[in-house]
């Protein structure tokens, strides 16, 4: 009977080691998982003026996101995720990795119009590397919540000086070229001879070229369905005669706003 009683007194003992063993190596998978989460960091600048720091926007800014997603395991940048904004509106913003000033990081920017709601606007950045993920939420206190305020609130001291009247060019006499070069570099857009205007003919077709000389750049025709996110070119046809605002398209640094040129669309 003693004997009896020591044989399931040892089946115990190895059960509870077998089981506390299992439970440790359940932990040990659940705490690598744990520390193998990507890490987000970031903040918000507003377009105007440059980087500046900001969580209040009006119609006509941009909302800057910029993040860092470090590896959750080698604390390393890590490069090649997939990082986009979700934003409560419902809109999923798209993420891209490159240099701006002198740093690297992930960046998009949000127009604010008119016609976006005015109040608090929630975010949450998420990011995906191989079987890592992670997500970045800001603080939920007011300084750190993004906040769209109407023209009406906006508060200045300064006064706006009324821009230089624009000399007015004949049309009708310019000489238009189908094959637009644009050269980019920080923090400026222009042709092979420093010009910012180029005139191309309407319902004819046009080759647009960027080539990057400085930092990183990419190029939109507003009002056209013309993008460039690399160096290389795009062909279009512009229908209708008007002047179209020639933008970067990537956050580039403080003088991004400043990277602006001109397509005019002559009959």
């Amino acid at each position: 009977m003693k004997k009896r009683k020591s044989i399931l007194a040892s089946l115990f003992a190895a059960t509870m080691i077998l089981t506390a063993c299992n439970n440790e190596a359940e932990n040990e998978k659940a705490a690598e998982k744990e520390v193998g989460a990507l890490v987000i960091t970031g903040d918000t600048v507003t377009e105007q003026g440059g980087c500046v720091l900001a969580s209040r926007f009006s119609p006509g800014d941009k909302i800057v996101f910029r993040n860092n997603v470090l590896d959750g395991i080698t604390n390393e940048q890590v490069k090649d995720a997939k990082v986009q904004v979700h934003l409560s509106t419902g809109e999923v913003l798209d993420m891209t990795y490159g240099k701006h000033g002198d740093d690297n990081f992930w960046v998009v920017a949000y127009p604010v119009t008119p016609e976006t709601p005015t109040g608090t606007l929630g975010y949450t950045v998420k990011a995906e590397y191989k079987d890592q993920k992670g997500e970045f939420k800001p603080f939920n206190v007011a300084p750190s919540l993004l906040t769209i305020v109407s023209d009406e609130v906006v508060e200045t001291s300064a006064e706006i000086a009324p821009e230089p009247e624009k000399e007015k060019v004949d049309l009708s006499k310019v000489e238009t070229k189908q094959k637009v070069e644009i050269i980019g570099k920080n923090f400026e857009f222009h042709g092979p001879g420093g010009e910012k205007e180029f005139y191309v003919k309407a319902g004819e077709e046009v080759t647009l070229s960027m080539k990057t000389e400085e930092g990183m750049h990419g190029l939109l025709v507003e009002g056209l369905d013309v993008k460039l996110d690399k160096d290389g070119y795009v062909k279009f046809t512009p229908e209708k005669a008007g002047e179209y605002k020639i933008v970067c398209s990537i956050f580039c640094g403080a003088g991004h706003g400043d990277m602006t040129a001109n397509l005019v669309v002559v009959e």
